[in-house]
């Protein structure tokens, strides 16, 4: 256990003899984000509406910017009991669970509403019945976060574009292997070098979310700004699953609803609300908008390759690709 699980650890032993008297539940919740971003918002709203539920009987800490660790670490930390509470990209779970790879195939959700009818349907559920069962982790809420754009120093306009050049990725094997299917040269490398790596040519473009893309100040570095929108994948409300089911009927019920109510309304509110105005802060910002045809990049990584690729989760690939979504957001 590194240090800071070491302290956090021990200050969850403080928190348990501090609130032992008043029979108050603290639960420490840790995020990686700043208190400006969306889902750090989302995640207060979460924790005022609990406290609000419970008279004051369940208590939710905040500990944001990293404070308790990354979101491994974090998401390590709940079976420590280092930290009770995780919210981050719902990918991270991959490192526990072989079905949460479903979160970052590319192209497998088609838009917001698509997004929608998944995570909040009957094959939501069953996502999370598997994550629970392989990891002992409970996904209580999943949050819409903005789809992921492209960023390059030349344009990308169809896959060929995309020879030779070294796109940074997270390192998951799902986005490795799918960018490098797609004709790039996938490089895993930490969020937190890209910048100086793009400035310095080490690579030629990156992907995240618009929201990521206007924080990390990427206009100033590669300036074409490519819509291929190639995956969502949720923020996600992560509880250990024994824990949960032991609390109180009342505290459960109340985490649950305050996880899928006003902060999730709220985390979908302000992630459509601002994608159109990053994208017009990206582009008085100099970026180039290019809106490619997505089919020739859907066909490269499309059923063949998913189930060829990554077969244990082929059938929820095939779940999510069958789910109806209404028009309208």
């Amino acid at each position: 256990m590194n240090m800071k699980l070491k302290t956090a650890a021990l200050l969850a032993a403080v928190a348990l003899f501090a609130t032992g008297a008043s029979a108050q539940t603290v639960l420490r919740l840790g995020h990686v984000w700043p208190d400006s971003e969306i889902h750090a918002a989302a995640a207060k709203k979460f924790a005022d509406d609990v406290a609000a539920a419970t008279n004051g009987e369940v208590k939710i800490e905040i500990h944001g910017n990293s404070t308790l660790g990354s979101d491994r670490e974090l998401l390590e930390g709940i079976k420590f009991s280092s930290n009770d509470i995780w919210v981050g990209g719902a990918g991270v779970l991959s490192t526990a669970s072989e079905t949460a790879r479903i979160f970052t195939l590319p192209f497998m959700i088609r838009d917001v509403n698509h997004y929608n009818a998944v995570y909040d349907g009957p094959v939501g559920g069953e996502i999370t019945k598997r994550i629970r069962d392989e990891s002992g982790y409970e996904v209580v809420a999943y949050w819409l976060r903005g789809p992921r754009w492209l960023t390059t120093k030349v344009p990308v306009e169809k896959p060929e574009d995309l020879s030779g050049l070294k796109i940074r990725v997270p390192d998951s094997p799902v986005t490795v292997q799918s960018w490098n299917q797609l004709g790039a040269s996938a490089t895993p490398m930490n969020f937190g070098e890209v910048f100086n790596a793009l400035q310095q040519g080490v690579i030629d473009g990156q992907e995240n979310p618009l929201s990521l893309i206007l924080s990390s100040k990427f206009s100033e570095v590669v300036k074409h700004l490519v819509r291929t929108e190639h995956a969502y994948e949720p923020v996600v409300v992560v509880m250990d699953a024994g824990r949960l089911v032991a609390m109180p009927e009342d505290q459960r019920k109340a985490i649950i609803d305050a996880a899928n109510g006003a902060a999730k309304a709220y985390a979908s509110e302000e992630v459509l609300k601002g994608e159109q105005t990053f994208l017009k802060q990206l582009q008085d910002a100099g970026m180039t908008l290019i809106e490619p045809d997505k089919k020739p990049f859907q066909e490269r990584v499309g059923t063949e390759f998913v189930h060829k690729a990554f077969a244990p989760v082929a059938d929820l690939y095939d779940s999510v690709a069958a789910v109806e979504a209404p028009n309208g957001q």
